[in-house]
């Protein structure tokens, strides 16, 4: 019988020391083909290295309120995928066609695939040979924590937003901790039971967990980060703040440079033969960004890829967000205003995307949304000194000239910070989709959710507003589809 086990949608096979997926196009089906069994503590911990989190987790990238749609590019994009991108870009009930499974759940390097191999090291590398304990309990523990990076993914694309009064009753996610390709149950349980399993995994993990030494490999600070990102998806900012506090004592044990660039420097488009400097912009992407493994804001490396040829001038962020930079803005140097091989200027201020045109954008943790949640956290609790510093800190890092000082008016008044906070994510994380997440806790936010914005606009190529799409709350959640549902037992759909 067809069931979740797709939950993999390919089982990860051993073909020397390491595997190779190998699955038939069924949903769910596993064809175990030159399969060699995980025996050592080396095995596990190859396996391990091999199932690093970096993946397209690139839903959110066209659904937060940050984005707009241009023609004729929008409507230019025709198959299967580019269509995609409209249903979600438009709010639609169904993304996915009658016989399609979600990419989310089930594609080539998404989160599904990889929970199979992290449930698998969990519940067989202490049992595995030749290893000492040490080294066990520190691959339990990446497992663990990769296990709660992707759940907390899962929860993100099809669950309603984190409510305390509603979460004990509000469907989750199967909570899936076992390896059985023969699993035929997949009931979900509470949203509160899919994040208290989340923070469980990444608590249990950190005693275990090393120093960061490299950006592919879950260190300690990284678990610091996401149990912070997760207490912040639920608005329990005081618990945000202990684990950011946290993440920054383990910045100082870090084997590797974690530092802000300064952009300025890296994006000055009057210099942009300086050492160091990431221009000139081909139009594909800047010639000289560092790759994720180089970057040194980047803490671990978790990609959402966009990159498709039709949909770069379709997907561009908005006039609104346009309004939110000064001039003296480096960040604006990493999106083009004019189209695709082309002197066209985009209307109303939009730009599109070029920086990690072809890698994807980073999504995982960074030093800069350290700061920047560390600032939220100390507004919210009225730390307005504290607040300011931490935004500075970041905003001389990217702005020239005196341009990068909080203004005294917003220092001085929470709400007001607060808010000019949230403007700065979006500032410095513009079509990444790192906003969605931020769209889905503020829309539970008493003070905050008139922040989120509930439209979508496609603007004509003079700058005309030609339709807009509003986001229904049910359409936080991503719906199954007909297909995951019939394959998979005791599985409901989302309203």
């Amino acid at each position: 019988m067809k069931n979740f086990n797709i939950y993999i949608v390919g089982l990860v096979l051993f073909t020397t020391m390491l595997s190779q997926v190998s699955c038939k196009k069924e949903f769910l089906e596993v064809v175990p083909k030159g399969q060699t069994i995980a025996i050592t503590t080396a095995d596990y911990e190859k396996l391990l290295n091999a199932n690093y989190l970096t993946s397209s987790f690139n839903a959110s990238v066209y659904r937060g309120d940050e984005v707009s749609g241009l023609q004729p590019y929008f409507d230019g994009m025709s198959d299967l995928i580019n269509l995609r991108m409209q249903r979600l870009f438009r709010y639609e009930d169904r993304v996915y066609n009658a016989d399609q499974v979600p990419d989310e759940i089930t594609g080539e390097s998404n989160y599904i695939r990889k929970l199979y191999l992290f449930n698998k090291i969990i519940n067989e590398v202490m049992a595995s040979q030749g290893g000492t304990e040490a080294q066990k309990l520190a691959i339990l523990a990446e497992a663990k924590a990769g296990r709660a990076i992707c759940n907390f993914m899962f929860l993100s694309d099809f669950t309603k937003p984190y409510n305390a009064a509603t979460a004990t009753t509000d469907l989750g996610i199967p909570n899936l901790t076992i390896a059985d390709v023969n699993q035929k149950n997949f009931k979900r349980e509470t949203l509160n039971q899919g994040y208290d399993l989340v923070i469980k995994d990444l608590s249990e993990a950190l005693p275990d967990l090393g120093i960061t030494v490299h950006r592919r490999k879950i260190s300690k600070l990284a678990a610091e980060f996401y149990l912070s990102r997760v207490y912040m998806a639920m608005n329990n900012y005081p618990a945000a703040k202990l684990h950011v506090d946290a993440a920054f004592l383990e910045c100082s044990k870090a084997a590797i440079p974690i530092e802000l660039y300064d952009y300025s420097v890296v994006l000055n488009p009057d210099n942009p033969d300086a050492p160091g400097s990431w221009l000139p912009d081909s139009g594909l992407g800047l010639d000289n960004e560092p790759l994720a493994a180089n970057n040194t804001e980047v803490i671990y490396n978790i990609t959402a890829g966009w990159f498709q040829f039709q949909s770069v001038d379709a997907f561009v962020f908005s006039p609104r967000t346009a309004g939110l930079y000064v001039p003296a803005d480096r960040r604006l140097n990493l999106y083009s205003p004019f189209e695709l091989f082309s002197a066209k200027v985009h209307p109303n201020g939009m730009r599109r995307r070029t920086s990690g045109f072809f890698t994807g954008m980073n999504v995982g943790p960074t030093l800069a949304e350290m700061y920047l949640m560390r600032a939220e956290c100390n507004a919210r609790a009225n730390n307005l000194t504290g607040a300011v510093a931490d935004l500075e800190t970041l905003r001389k890092k990217r702005i020239s000239g005196t341009a990068a000082a909080v203004p005294s008016a917003v220092a001085s008044n929470q709400q007001a910070l607060v808010r000019f906070i949230l403007d700065e994510r979006i500032r410095e994380f513009a079509i990444t989709g790192l906003r969605w997440l931020d769209m889905r806790r503020l829309s539970q936010d008493p003070v905050y959710k008139d922040h989120v914005i509930y439209t979508h606009k496609i603007y004509g190529e003079n700058g005309e507003e030609v339709s807009t799409y509003s986001l229904k709350p049910e359409r936080f959640a991503l719906k199954f589809g007909e297909r995951m549902l019939n394959e998979s037992n005791g599985l409901e759909e989302n309203n």
